[in-house]
């Protein structure tokens, strides 16, 4: 065999998986707790002990680890004197459970690419099924996110059974707020009429059964471009090649915080 052309700079590769770490950790709290919290109490109704800024570290962490054991956790902090406070059970409950979940405010000129993922709501994993011949189903929440293609920055993300709704709704609500959305890109899933009549150029390969003659006038042409060019031309000419960005994402996510999700509830 011939030797690999394949080099991967090992060194960047372990920086960037130990940034990528330190940046989900908002120690910018621990370095400035007193002003956060002089401001979140400023006209507050009640006195808070903690800044809100801290609820993304108390999310973290139950990522991994339920909240008896984040209570655990802070009080080892406040004891090393890294934390002034500890919180309790219900405080922290309350606080990652209530917690508003902001996306960066899209561009006025954007492309866009949505795809869904399957998220396990099991924690086994699948190698019991055949290594043990489990019957039971796998059971999994579909994630549809939509990001935006040049700044790769999530524009919406939610738990959805019908990710051509789901999509259709996050192109019309950026229109509704004046953003010019120029580009969809999407998996054949997205080969839809509703997706078309949003007035996007559409850049979805279409199903083997796609009619010419029936459907969006918008849909109709672009099947017949697509027959004409065939798959790798049209491909190559619409740049359908960037969809590899939300994989991306998709993996880095599950890479970083696994394939199942802790919640017992919707």
């Amino acid at each position: 065999m011939g030797k690999s052309k394949y080099k991967r700079d090992w060194h960047k590769y372990d920086e960037n998986l130990i940034t990528r770490y330190e940046l989900m950790f908002p120690f910018y709290v621990f370095e400035h707790w007193w002003e956060l919290l002089a401001e979140e109490n400023r006209n507050a109704k009640k006195t808070y002990k903690a800044p809100k800024e801290f609820n993304e570290f108390l999310a973290f962490l139950h990522t991994f680890l339920p909240y008896r054991a984040i209570e655990g956790v802070l009080r080892a902090l406040e004891r090393l004197k890294i934390i002034p406070t500890s919180l309790d059970y219900s405080t922290i409950w309350e606080r990652v459970r209530n917690m508003n979940i902001n996306f960066p405010e899209a561009s006025d000129e954007l492309e866009v690419i949505a795809d869904g993922t399957g998220i396990s709501t099991t924690r086994g994993g699948q190698y019991i099924i055949p290594k043990w011949g489990k019957t039971r189903d796998s059971k999994f929440l579909k994630i549809e996110v939509v990001m935006e293609k040049d700044e790769f920055k999530v524009v919406s993300a939610e738990v959805t059974s019908n990710e051509v709704k789901t999509a259709v709704k996050t192109v019309k609500d950026l229109q509704d707020k004046g953003k010019k959305v120029e580009k969809l890109y999407g998996d054949k899933t997205y080969d839809a009429n509703e997706v078309y009549k949003t007035g996007v150029e559409v850049v979805v390969p279409p199903r083997k059964n796609a009619s010419t003659k029936r459907g969006h006038p918008a849909r109709r042409k672009a099947v017949r471009e697509f027959k004409k060019l065939g798959y790798n031309r049209w491909r190559e000419e619409k740049g359908y090649g960037a969809r590899w960005l939300v994989e991306s994402l998709f993996s880095a996510v599950k890479r970083t915080f696994g394939e199942s999700v802790r919640a017992t509830s919707f």
